[in-house]
């Protein structure tokens, strides 16, 4: 194929969402695929069977989502930002909606309609994540009602029961231990039961990485605990569980040369078209390269930006014009964040299905850069 170009390995997808699939079974939760991870049209059709529905973070994600589902199908949104112009048609295309402040819930509960469903996203103040940059309870965090301000407004009976029905949390990122979840769970609705109120869900948010190589009892423990002791519907929407492994970026190597000894190759690829390798030092894993090997290059991109670096890397076999060089592991976040800076074009996106043929989903040319201008 020509390169770039992002390569979805659609047999990886299928494990994973078959082994999701696999703990529902046993528990009956409502499976949701977050989109915001990655959202191509082609994608999303393959994913859509095997959930309940899609969880959105914007009204152009959610007109997204209802194109691609069925009617039996169901959306979730929730933002830090919903826009007062948008509202009146993000009501009429979802299904639940989770409001991220009480200011929110004041400024729209008027408009709840009887085929919607209202929650608040809930801010646990109980923070996992090492980095704060990944941290949605960091402080001072714009992401849910801290759970002592909504602990006081509780006790103070100044919340509206009557138009909430559940809550959402989100308060971990690319974590393999349930036993935080459950953590997280068991402290937010200890405070409903002091407080004696009743909820019909709780969406447990993402953050969490699935496969078969990790131990979900206790997944399966914390989902079942809250349909038993507080007769809820229970809502899980992981993104890059699902996308993140499956992805890989394919590139060709336009340039070699020398620098103050050094080993240099130019991809016909730039960081631009995997973002998080500059917002957050991200170092992406390459196939076929090795710690220490006798041939090391300094494997950089194409765009005119000097930061345009992906790291250094080893392999066991000298680099030649023309040799790919293939990032793994960067099915999420990616493409959905992906640019044209310097107007360079973006990769093509392919599907490669369970018969190990390429699909080619998208493709971009002039046009396309153009008009975004």
């Amino acid at each position: 194929m020509k390169t770039p170009a992002y390569v979805y390995d659609a047999k990886s997808i299928i494990n994973i969402l078959d082994t999701i699939n696999s703990i529902k079974q046993d528990t009956n939760f409502l499976f949701l695929y977050s989109i915001k991870s990655s959202s191509n049209f082609g994608l999303l059709e393959m994913i859509k069977p095997h959930v309940d529905g899609f969880s959105c973070s914007s009204m152009f994600e959610l007109q997204l989502a209802k194109e691609v589902l069925d009617s039996n199908q169901i959306t979730h949104i929730t933002t830090p930002g919903f826009n007062r112009d948008e509202f009146d048609k993000i009501i009429n295309l979802t299904d639940f909606i989770s409001f991220n402040s009480l200011t929110q819930l004041t400024q729209y509960s008027k408009k709840i309609k009887p085929t919607s469903s209202f929650g608040l996203r809930i801010n646990p103040q109980l923070s996992f994540v090492s980095d704060q940059r990944f941290d949605p309870c960091r402080s001072f965090s714009k992401l849910g009602i801290p759970l002592s301000h909504f602990k006081k407004k509780m006790e103070c009976d100044k919340i509206d029961w009557s138009v909430i029905d559940g809550i959402h949390i989100h308060n971990n990122c690319e974590s393999i231990n349930f036993n935080e979840m459950k953590q997280t769970a068991n402290k937010v609705m200890s405070v409903f039961k002091e407080n004696d109120v009743s909820l019909k869900w709780i969406n447990l948010g993402g953050g969490y990485l699935i496969d078969n190589r990790n131990d979900v009892s206790v997944l399966k423990e914390t989902i079942k605990w809250l349909q038993d002791d507080y007769n809820v519907d229970v809502y899980f929407e992981p993104g890059k569980a699902i996308t993140g492994e499956s992805g890989y970026l394919i590139a060709s190597v336009i340039d070699l040369f020398q620098h103050e000894d050094e080993n240099i190759a130019v991809l016909d690829t730039s960081i631009n078209h995997l973002p998080e390798v500059f917002e957050y030092q991200y170092r992406p894993k390459v196939m076929n390269s090795f710690s220490i090997s006798k041939y090391k290059y300094h494997i950089t991109g194409c765009s005119c930006l000097s930061g345009d670096l992906f790291g250094e890397y080893s392999f066991q076999e000298p680099l030649k014009l023309g040799s790919q060089i293939i990032f793994e592991n960067i099915g999420a976040y990616m493409q959905v964040k992906a640019n044209m800076f310097n107007g360079i074009n973006l990769p093509a996106a392919y599907l490669l299905d369970k018969n190990s043929n390429f699909k080619l989903l998208k493709e971009y040319d002039y046009n396309y850069f153009r008009s975004r201008l």
